[in-house]
């Protein structure tokens, strides 16, 4: 990230990194996700979770090890070091990491609703963030995300007028990558077009906050030595609690919580 970019991430509240992301990874992501959202969608079917998930493979990265993959490239060209410095100004770990489908509807499922995706209002304290890939070209007509720039300066929520009147649509290319602290206000377009607008969001937090999905134990316990040991800290390996007292003392060369 330039200095611009990590300007705008604080006075905005996000920033857009254009065509972050190759044109061989964008592939990649456009063969394997079809099937996730198919798996996805019979889960929530026979789980009876409803339309509340419409259009949304929760936590894809437990399904299938292309995005572990991703993560490590995200780590070697630095922009997982670029966010610690400039952002959590510590280490880091993965709190989610999942596909949207935006299909053409105008059904309200939840994350076509204004919202933030942090419980709360941390202020000036850092300790989630969000990123978005554009896996298709973002645009008005298909449903880029709207974002209202500066809400993570304020802890009220926005009047539906003061929303209408002052937010963004994220326009861009596939490929393009956007930042924004999770305290601003957000929510997906409406897609009015015939096709289905797909992205995967992820996000980052403090090693104390709770992941989504316990990414140590949904991927294995005894996968963490296939990881170098910044991988293993960004799926969270080095943040789970033991859940006993004999784990709790565990030889220190082995020991989770740290």
């Amino acid at each position: 990230m330039d200095k611009k970019n990590i300007s705008n991430l604080k006075t905005e509240g996000y920033a857009i990194l254009r065509n972050w992301v190759s044109d061989k990874w964008i592939n990649k992501f456009l063969i394997n996700l079809p099937s996730l959202f198919e798996e996805h969608s019979k889960i929530r079917k026979e789980k009876n979770n409803g339309i509340i998930s419409d259009g949304v493979a929760m936590n894809v990265l437990a399904s299938d090890d292309l995005f572990i993959e991703f993560l490590q490239v995200m780590l070697d060209k630095g922009l997982i070091k670029d966010l610690e410095d400039n952002y959590f100004k510590r280490s880091c770990i993965l709190n989610s990491f999942t596909a949207l489908n935006n299909v053409p509807s105008e059904s309200k499922v939840f994350h076509k609703k204004v919202h933030r995706d942090i419980s709360g209002y941390s202020g000036s304290t850092p300790i989630l963030l969000n990123m978005l890939i554009m896996v298709h070209d973002f645009t008005i007509e298909n449903g880029g995300t709207l974002i209202l720039p500066k809400s993570h300066l304020k802890e009220e929520e926005p009047t539906e007028e003061f929303w209408n009147d002052n937010k963004i649509s994220l326009t861009g290319k596939a490929g393009d990558l956007v930042i924004w602290d999770s305290n601003v206000y957000h929510a997906s377009g409406i897609n009015k077009t015939k096709n289905s607008r797909i992205a995967i969001p992820i996000t980052l937090s403090l090693p104390y906050y709770k992941q989504l999905l316990d990414y140590p134990r949904a991927l294995g316990l005894e996968r963490q030595s296939e990881f170098n040991p910044k991988m293993q800290e960004l799926l969270g390996y080095h943040s789970m609690m033991p859940s006993s007292i004999k784990e709790w003392y565990k030889p220190t060369n082995v020991i989770r919580y740290r």
